[in-house]
């Protein structure tokens, strides 16, 4: 976006750190310092750092907020701006990841609460940004100016795949969301098949929460926890396909990535993006139902008997994620802001 616009990327707490992305020399780069330490004494600081950022120091077009604490307030600051939302996670978010109580009923209710909180506030912006055309579906039941703008592909490949290996990937990190169990499950039913096949599991969380599983599956020799890499497009180089067993996804970016580097892709049809990413047979397998490891280890197995297939679908695959290149989606971002 600084190609065409003044941009400026505004933090909160990160004075002192290295930032993990980099940014283009034209970007300004703000942080306002802040302890998070005191939540109500953070918000009130944080709201008065914005305020005064955009009113006083460097006003703006456009504001985005990225759904964190700026989330509630920002609609309310009066500084002449447009205010955007940009939604990183499926609506149904709060409905998969509350789990305060055994009782399925309290956790339900405390997702809705939370999910009509967020659908309330969002109102309040002049427009909303989901990463697919479910999500979008699904939030215009309560909100009309919302559209949806997919992620774009950010690695950069290397071209050379070895459709030989016999190693498949996942890529997430280790918590209840990316479905391991599911898919560790699975495994062991492809591993009766195919010993010779091992599976490879980069990113991060404790891997002592899944390494008992993976022992008692009796996979400790075939399954990996290899941790995070700072190469992942190496680590999809090097590997025959990708297999994504998510309950729910915001949108699943490692698809995308996975399949601009070559790779051919497995994955649950969960909502959302799956669906909009992968076309089932013809650059991968999309499996209907979530939580059915049977079919999650047939559709393994589909993919690991035929190497042509792989070679076929991972090349399918490169040229169908173009559409998710930076060039593309940064169109759309610029129309959305020049719309504004």
């Amino acid at each position: 976006m600084s190609k065409y616009f003044s941009v400026s990327v505004l933090t909160a707490y990160n004075k002192g750190r290295k930032d993990f992305f980099s940014f283009d020399k034209n970007v300004k780069r703000i942080d306002l310092g802040l302890d998070n330490a005191d939540r109500g004494r953070f918000m009130r600081s944080y709201c008065q750092g914005v305020t005064h950022y955009l009113k006083d120091i460097a006003p703006q077009d456009v504001c985005v907020s990225l759904g964190s604490s700026e989330f509630t307030f920002l609609p309310k600051l009066k500084d002449g701006s447009k205010k955007v939302l940009w939604y990183h996670f499926a609506l149904n978010h709060d409905m998969m990841t509350s789990h305060v109580s055994r009782y399925g009923v309290v956790n339900w209710s405390l997702g809705m609460l939370r999910t009509a909180r967020r659908l309330y506030v969002a109102r309040k912006y002049d427009h909303v940004v989901v990463l697919s055309k479910e999500d979008e579906k699904a939030w215009r039941h309560y909100v009309k100016n919302v559209s949806y703008i997919y992620n774009p592909v950010t690695i950069d490949p290397t071209g050379d795949n070895d459709y030989a290996s016999k190693r498949a990937i996942a890529v997430g990190r280790l918590d209840r969301q990316k479905g391991y169990d599911f898919l560790f499950n699975a495994w062991s039913i492809v591993h009766q098949r195919h010993p010779e096949w091992q599976l490879d599991v980069f990113g991060s969380g404790r891997k002592e929460d899944y390494q008992p599983m993976i022992n008692i599956l009796g996979l400790q020799d075939v399954v990996h926890l290899q941790g995070t890499t700072s190469n992942i497009a190496k680590e999809y180089a090097c590997h025959s396909f990708l297999v994504l067993s998510s309950r729910f996804e915001g949108f699943g970016l490692v698809l995308v990535e996975a399949g601009a580097a070559g790779l051919p892709l497995v994955s649950y049809n969960c909502k959302s993006g799956p669906s909009e990413i992968i076309r089932d047979g013809y650059d991968g397998y999309l499996v209907d139902k979530v939580g059915d490891i049977q079919s999650l280890a047939d559709a393994i197995c589909k993919m690991i008997e035929s190497e042509a297939d792989r070679r076929l679908m991972g090349e399918r695959a490169r040229k169908d994620m173009t559409r998710f290149s930076m060039q593309n989606i940064s169109k759309c971002w610029k129309n959305l802001f020049q719309t504004l």
